[in-house]
């Protein structure tokens, strides 16, 4: 249950703006000439010693003379003063407050100082704070602005999306976009610095409010990446949405070690796998954000992935044929109902997509074709591409009403700009994009995606009820091998093999004649790898041989491997011969501990070119088999590796092997390479051939 203070924040009955001005033009001028503007109807006490009132309201010279301590302050003084005025607040009583000011964690390492003491007030008084440096919440609904963005001088129309936002201009502008979209808001938050209050508690917030059904968030980064994940978990389960734009996502991971898996998974690519896996709608600019906001707002979640297009021209078919192939959409048959009720079948041109053609104008055509294609239920949802065709007002009419008459999830595109076409759309709550093709088809995608995890929660639920029994890791692993960036390759079979994994048999020898010997047991052909300390990759360093026949190839292999190794590690080494298997398909899986999710699994395809292709997916653990399943049917390389299902299957059980191991050895490795991992060409089980784990 969320804070009750945070509430506070959107539903004050007083509220006090310390470092007020009568200036519009100032940022420290916005809070009270917002609220004068709204429809707040609670006490207003402006603070500043140099005033006895502003724009008709008395003011006070401090917090202390206040008559009474405010549900809210709005602190808008200089950042150096506000340590002093928040424990001014403190004393007063005040439970809740929004620091505007600059000056703090952002601007180095003063200002992270003094945040530090606020932080230490804050905590002393039992306040609430949002900030510092933000723009403060508007409470939309009931007309209550509490801060100085942009957007709170606008006129928003009230509705069913909450958005929070760590950034105060970006809110500014989402703002504008909303009122020019027509889509309604419950609420707005510009979080700042979050010192305190983080975009989870208003999240929280948002959720359990009964006007709001989608939330949207805007981020730079998660402070509680676990707690975000159970408020998408709670999301579902009161059938509300939650959509993102996560900004910074070419920041690297924090792990620095020589892992494959460390470099492939950034943090940028985590968090997309953490929006994937718990079905939370993932944005990338501010016109797909909105947009897909509106769109779960209004418009029903799609029952599958089957797209039909209507047009005005044949070009524009063309082009609706060709992004939906290039995002994956899948355009849907014409059922032979549909056809039937369209009374122009024989001359009208019947296809997917559909152009309007020369029957366009033909009495009741375009009523006709819209009801029939809206009530087909051969396609889950319709895209409308409206060019400059005579009845184009006509044709936009004909197609918002039957989407909504027969409850087909509808987007469309108009590429003229025209205000009252867009309008005719935006009536019935349909997303418009004015030529942005790429936008809409990505937010089609997006909710038919999010369509599709729903449909799978339930499984995944019963899965997650039914998690395996803990293992528990061999005692003397770790304690053997202290001060190691990786463990030895010993002691990472033994690891392997604890979790199920099924290693090659190997031989640690330390002369050519030791390798002869093993060779023979093994039996040919063998490969030899040089073990030297603190090397991730042993194929880049020259540190692996050829596959050998016989003990003549053998013993010149071993010279040079040898020579070559002794070089790198300035002394002796040991070598291991290893039985060679020939094997058609290399798969990678790795294991890295992301600082905001945890442990976070990734698969793709293996060998040498794993970080060329970059042919791989990501999910945190634990995993469910249908979260396996989902990693391996997203690689290009699925439909080889789905030929067999008995293959398939022993790769989604390696899966669930290595989320345990990641679960179970959290805070104790950094980061694991199983790569490859192998096929042979004639069996169906899975063998490691080589494998990291850094310490």
């Amino acid at each position: 249950m969320y804070d009750q203070r945070v509430q506070l924040l959107f539903e004050p009955q007083s509220i006090a703006i310390v470092g007020a001005s009568s200036d519009p033009a100032k940022a420290s001028g916005l809070p009270l000439r917002n609220l004068l503007q709204s429809r707040f109807t609670g006490k207003i006490y402006p603070v500043n010693p140099r005033a006895t009132e502003i724009s008709g309201i008395p003011c006070y010279p401090s917090v202390t003379d206040l008559p009474k301590a405010p549900d809210v302050a709005v602190l808008m003084v200089n950042a150096r003063l506000s340590p002093q005025v928040l424990e001014e607040c403190g004393r007063k009583g005040v439970k809740a407050a929004v620091i505007g000011s600059a000056g703090f964690a952002e601007s180095g390492a003063e200002g992270q100082e003094r945040q530090g003491q606020l932080n230490v007030i804050a905590k002393q008084y039992d306040i609430r704070v949002c900030g510092p440096n933000c723009h403060g919440t508007f409470n939309v609904i009931k007309g209550i602005p509490v801060g100085y963005d942009h957007s709170f001088s606008l006129p928003l129309k009230p509705g069913p999306v909450a958005i929070a936002s760590h950034s105060g201009a970006l809110l500014g502008v989402l703002g504008h976009r909303a009122v020019q979209a027509n889509q309604g808001l419950s609420y707005l938050v510009s979080n700042g610095n979050e010192m305190d209050l983080d975009l989870c508690d208003f999240v929280e917030f948002f959720l359990e409010d009964e006007t709001t059904k989608v939330v949207a968030v805007l981020m730079e980064g998660l402070k509680n990446g676990p707690r975000f994940l159970d408020l998408a978990r709670r999301s579902h389960e009161l059938k509300k949405t939650i959509v993102v734009l996560k900004v910074g996502k070419s920041e690297r991971g924090a792990i620095t070690t020589m892992a494959h898996t460390a470099r492939m998974a950034g943090s940028g690519e985590v968090y997309e796998a953490a929006f994937r896996q718990f079905g939370v709608i993932s944005t990338d600019t501010v016109e797909t954000f909105l947009g897909a906001a509106q769109l779960a707002a209004h418009q029903p979640v799609p029952r599958g992935g089957r797209i039909f297009v209507m047009t005005s021209s044949g070009a524009g078919a063309s082009l609706m044929a060709d992004k939906a192939s290039e995002y994956g959409l899948e355009l849907a048959d014409i059922s032979e109902e549909a056809k039937g009720r369209i009374p122009q079948r024989r001359s009208a041109i019947l296809t997917n997509p559909f152009d309007t053609a020369g029957t366009s104008r033909a009495p009741g055509f375009l009523s006709s074709v819209c009801e029939a294609f809206a009530a087909d239920g051969a396609n889950d949802c319709m895209l409308m591409y409206l060019g400059p065709l005579a009845v184009r007002h006509e044709y936009a009419r004909n197609f918002a009403a039957s989407a909504e008459e027969f409850g087909k999830t509808a987007a469309a595109i108009i590429n003229l700009s025209e205000p009252d076409v867009r309008e005719i759309f935006q009536r019935h709550h349909i997303p418009v994009f004015d030529g942005a093709t790429d936008a809409c088809f990505k937010i089609l995608r997006g909710y038919i995606d999010y369509g599709r995890f729903l449909r799978e929660r339930a499984s995944k639920l019963q899965e997650r009820s039914h998690a395996p029994a803990t293992r528990g890791e061999p005692k003397t692993v770790f304690k053997s091998h202290p001060g190691l960036s990786m463990l030895p390759p010993s002691a990472t079979v033994e690891l392997l093999k604890h979790y199920g994994f099924q290693c090659a048999d190997y031989r640690l020898v330390s002369n050519c004649e030791e390798a002869c010997d093993a060779a023979a047991k093994l039996g040919f052909p063998v490969i030899l790898k040089a073990v030297v300390a603190n090397v991730a990759h042993r194929s880049d360093a020259g540190l692996i041989s050829q596959r050998i026949s016989n003990e003549e190839e053998l013993r010149l292999e071993y010279a040079v491997l040898q020579a070559k190794a002794r070089e790198m590690a300035k002394g002796s080494v040991a070598i291991s011969v290893e039985k060679y298997f020939a094997h058609d398909l290399e798969v990678i899986l790795g294991v890295k501990y992301d600082t905001t999710f945890g442990p976070v699994i990734l698969c793709g395809l293996g060998g040498v070119f794993t970080e060329i292709l970059k042919d791989y997916a990501l999910r945190l653990a634990p995993l469910t088999e249908t979260d396996a399943r989902d990693m391996l049917s997203s690689l290009r390389a699925f439909p080889v590796m789905q030929k067999s299902p008995a293959r398939l299957q022993g790769l989604i059980d390696a899966l669930l092997q290595l989320s345990q191991l990641a679960v179970e050895l959290n805070g104790k490795i950094k980061a694991i390479d199983i790569n490859p991992l192998m096929l042979a060409s004639d069996s169906s089980e899975w063998t490691v051939l080589d494998a990291k784990f850094h310490l």
